[in-house]
């Protein structure tokens, strides 16, 4: 299967991976899905709410890159 890059060159997150991050995207960007959700049920204006969005996404973006990094990090102090 070809990964998935954007122009930078960065990974994108398959749904496989968001799925599989599910949990952990729950519990360490609670507060931004919060705010999110909170502005859409406020103002059903999709622009209203887009740095909102914006904050929801990056958590979750940023928690799948920590994870790209970390695990294989682990995994290779466990080998050894």
């Amino acid at each position: 299967m070809a990964d998935v890059v954007d122009a930078a060159g960065e990974p994108i997150p398959t749904s496989s991976v968001l799925m599989a991050a599910a949990k952990h995207i729950e519990i360490n960007c609670m507060s931004e899905n919060v705010e999110f959700l909170k502005c859409k049920k406020k103002d059903p204006n999709p622009e209203k709410c887009l740095d909102k969005g914006r904050q929801a996404t990056r958590c979750a973006l940023g928690l799948t890159e920590y994870s790209l990094i970390l695990v294989p990090l682990h995994w290779s102090k466990q080998v050894k």
